[in-house]
């Protein structure tokens, strides 16, 4: 690309870049060159890097980024550092990512980090075509969803956005997570304390709601880790269906909690009947 740049920087000023070629064998050199650039414009993950934020994404090497924001992006590592990093600390942007024939997207802020490389030519233009057919809201409408997974492939995938029904009556929120080891912690509280004073009761309330506050998602995660599930995507969907259908892209295999979408069945093979040659006599007449 910087030799191409540099061809049409020595052309707009009036200079011929290579006095020895003619004229149409440099055309030809600058269609080919051009249409190659265009091709291998998707930068795929080649490495994570050391404290990489691509490591915290739940990416894995030869994710390609496909779309910022929706629109297809078609430029370089640095330029993407410069425009994820711009914009208010607050300003989050939505990539669309592209992983083993399937798009999902996820929420970042700041340079991704890692090590990336141009896709080839005939990937760039599978991958562009199936995009031109996929639909991509506006970011708004898009909510982080993270998926923690245990090793039988069950899938727990829960909203991150602050939900003021934790704050206001943390017994129903509990409940609606079905977090039910916290739940019996919190009414085991508030029944002693009302037992023993009405001030402490109050204080008792507040605190818990103090603490929701600014710590359900990191109680919800926790609680998920203590069911023995690791944290393993980290996408933004629309809706709880469409999180799950993403899940279900980047793993087919997995099942969900509270599923809102078909469950994975395992086909069973059932084991042919060996069938016996035509060569062997009965029984009957073996012994005649």
């Amino acid at each position: 690309m910087q030799d191409l740049d540099n061809y049409q920087t020595q052309s707009q000023n009036g200079e011929n870049p290579n006095s020895e070629m003619p004229n149409d064998n440099f055309n030809e050199l600058g269609e080919s060159t051009a249409d190659e650039v265009k091709l291998q414009n998707f930068l795929k993950l080649k490495e994570h890097g050391q404290s990489s934020r691509t490591r915290a994404l739940r990416l894995k090497e030869n994710d390609v980024v496909v779309a910022i924001d929706g629109i297809s992006y078609h430029d370089s590592i640095d330029n993407m550092v410069d425009l994820l990093s711009s914009g208010e600390e607050s300003d989050m942007w939505l990539l669309t990512i592209w992983r083993n024939g399937k798009f999902f997207e996820i929420f970042t802020r700041g340079p991704l980090g890692g090590i990336f490389e141009f896709t080839r030519p005939e990937e760039s233009q599978m991958i562009m075509e199936l995009f031109q057919k996929r639909e991509v809201g506006e970011k708004e409408e898009y909510r982080i969803f993270e998926a923690l997974r245990d090793v039988k492939r069950v899938v727990d995938v829960y909203d991150t956005t602050h939900s003021q029904l934790a704050v206001i009556l943390p017994p129903v929120w509990l409940l609606q997570q079905k977090m039910w080891e916290p739940l019996l912690a919190i009414l085991c509280v508030y029944l002693i304390t009302f037992s023993v004073n009405m001030f402490l009761f109050i204080l008792a309330a507040v605190l818990v709601a103090l603490y929701l506050r600014k710590g359900q998602v990191t109680l919800r995660r926790s609680y998920g880790m203590f069911q023995d599930r690791q944290v393993w995507a980290i996408v933004a969907a629309r809706s709880d269906k469409e999180a799950q259908e993403m899940c279900r892209n980047i793993d087919e295999k997995v099942n969900f909690i509270n599923a809102v979408v078909k469950p994975y069945k395992k086909e069973i093979h059932k084991p042919r009947k060996k069938k016996k040659s035509g060569n062997v006599l009965k029984a009957s007449q073996q012994y005649t």
